[in-house]
């Protein structure tokens, strides 16, 4: 595997043994909750049948102070790799993903391999981590950009973003049928409109019509904050199925979903079964869910079977985001 230079695994990592990790997060859990032993790990879920696999986006929450009791990061991350394993997803994007948190998950979840790096100027920080089953994919290149003026400046943002933003990507390579495909996992702006078309904007300038001009297969997950109506309460699924030519340009001007659409095709049209569960993706750990702003997007050549938002909770919130994720097919060799 070809690595990026961006890509650097976390000193920590060097430094704690797996076993020790886990014990040491035993070890804080009970503490803190009581408990004599850290849950049991489920059951690995069985991978799609055939050619096909499950690709999702999760934003995991980042590791904050503000959120305590059952909601505290080192309570909430096993749960996310439960879901990861029960929902049998195959590929991961990840958004608000911080080291600590990523250990959890690459202890929880062996079978899979990440790339990516922070968004910070030293790639510490929030990452948009792409977790990979390591018995299905192989990654032949990887890297990081910045959503900026300036995409190789590490740390570097647009006037008006509340935060460096990034988009991770990955050539890969699926064992099971020898099909190359580049999958790209960002997370816009949460402060600025403008932000988050401009960061779109160079996502797909840096990324994706590059890759479409060489005929590549694509796949694009992430958090956008952002919806297709013009305001949360009119956003819609027959929005996502009725934009199209002119009226799609237009609101490509001011809105990233009608953007990336200009490019690319939304999962959650492209299904050729109906949309599982709810519309909207955040809940804010409140349970009913407010606004779709997690996204699953691919080229018009990847066959979608199945699209999904996954809305249970078993043992309490795994993030203040659903999951959304894709059952997906390949193209064949041209």
């Amino acid at each position: 595997m070809v690595k990026s230079a961006e890509f650097a695994v976390p000193s920590l990592r060097r430094v704690l043994t797996v076993s020790f990790r886990r014990l040491l997060l035993a070890a804080v859990v009970a503490a803190v909750s009581g408990c004599a032993t850290a849950p049991q790990a489920q059951p690995t879920a069985p991978q799609a049948a055939g050619p096909a696999f499950t690709i999702a986006s999760f934003n995991v929450r980042c590791r904050t102070g503000k959120d305590t009791g059952e909601l505290r990061w080192y309570r909430r991350l096993p749960r996310v790799a439960e879901v990861i394993r029960s929902r049998g997803f195959d590929l991961v994007g990840v958004q608000e993903c911080v080291p600590d948190e990523a250990h959890i998950l690459d202890d929880e979840l062996p079978e899979f391999a990440r790339v990516g790096c922070g968004r910070n100027a030293d790639r510490g920080g929030e990452a948009m981590y792409i977790y990979y089953r390591k018995d299905r994919f192989e990654v032949l290149e990887d890297g990081t950009f910045w959503l900026s003026q300036t995409p190789d400046k590490p740390g570097s943002k647009y006037e008006g973003a509340g935060c460096p933003r990034t988009c991770t990507w990955a050539l890969m390579k699926d064992k099971r049928t020898g099909r190359v495909f580049r999958y790209f996992n960002t997370h816009l702006d949460h402060i600025s409109s403008q932000a988050r078309v401009n960061g779109m904007e160079v996502l797909l300038e840096r990324g994706v019509r590059p890759a479409k001009a060489r005929g590549e297969t694509i796949f694009l997950t992430g958090d956008l904050n952002a919806t297709l109506g013009a305001n949360r309460s009119e956003d819609s699924p027959e929005l996502v199925r009725a934009l199209d030519g002119p009226a799609l340009a237009e609101m490509a001007r001011e809105n990233p979903i009608a953007l990336v659409s200009t490019e690319l095709k939304d999962a959650y049209a492209m299904s050729e079964t109906p949309h599982r569960g709810p519309h909207e993706t955040f809940h804010g750990f409140k349970g009913k869910p407010i606004c779709r702003i997690d996204y699953v997007f691919a080229t018009p050549d990847v066959k979608v079977l199945d699209h999904a938002t996954f809305d249970d909770a078993p043992g309490g919130f795994a993030s203040d985001h659903y999951p959304v994720a894709a059952t997906v097919v390949l193209p064949p060799p041209r």
